[in-house]
């Protein structure tokens, strides 16, 4: 994919007609307030803060599926190992697999071009906990090649077909 699929925080920065910074948080349209740069209130910068690591941070979102999973891959259903660090899970043997690969975007209608696409894309495919699992690395990696082999059986058969 050519363009990097990430969501800046710098992003979310508004501003009024007359060039003024507004308040960053989704859905309030206050000018921002001293001490603050770029909230109206500390309610609203903790309540962005929050939502945005929860949901564009993947570190964050890996180590919430990890423990959802109760640090168990979903296949061979083996527990494994895991440390915490920095406030997240860690482990050299789990993995956080896309359920439907992050390649099948845009053949599933999501866009990449606005920001609100880009949150969209994010919140509702990318980083979407029911599109994601533990996998032990053994079992992630049979899972891709399982899915190259049919993704390639599948375009043998375009060819094929004179597509």
């Amino acid at each position: 994919m050519s363009t990097k699929q990430i969501v800046y925080i710098g992003e979310f920065d508004k501003y009024d007609n007359k060039g003024n910074t507004m308040c960053r948080n989704t859905g309030c349209f206050k000018p921002i307030k001293h001490p603050f740069k770029k909230y109206c209130s500390r309610e609203c910068n903790r309540e962005f803060e929050k939502w945005y690591y929860h949901n564009f941070y993947w570190e964050r979102v890996r180590s919430d599926i990890f423990k959802r999973d109760d640090y168990t891959c979903q296949l061979c259903k083996i527990k494994y190992k895991y440390t915490y660090r920095r406030k997240f899970a860690r482990s050299k043997i789990l993995e956080c697999d896309h359920i439907v690969p992050k390649s099948q975007f845009k053949q599933l209608g999501y866009k990449f071009d606005t920001l609100e696409e880009k949150i969209r894309t994010v919140t509702e495919f990318f980083h979407s906990h029911d599109n994601l699992r533990t996998l032990c690395k053994i079992c992630h990696k049979q899972v891709t090649k399982d899915y190259l082999k049919k993704r390639k059986m599948q375009l043998v058969g375009l060819e094929d077909a004179g597509g």
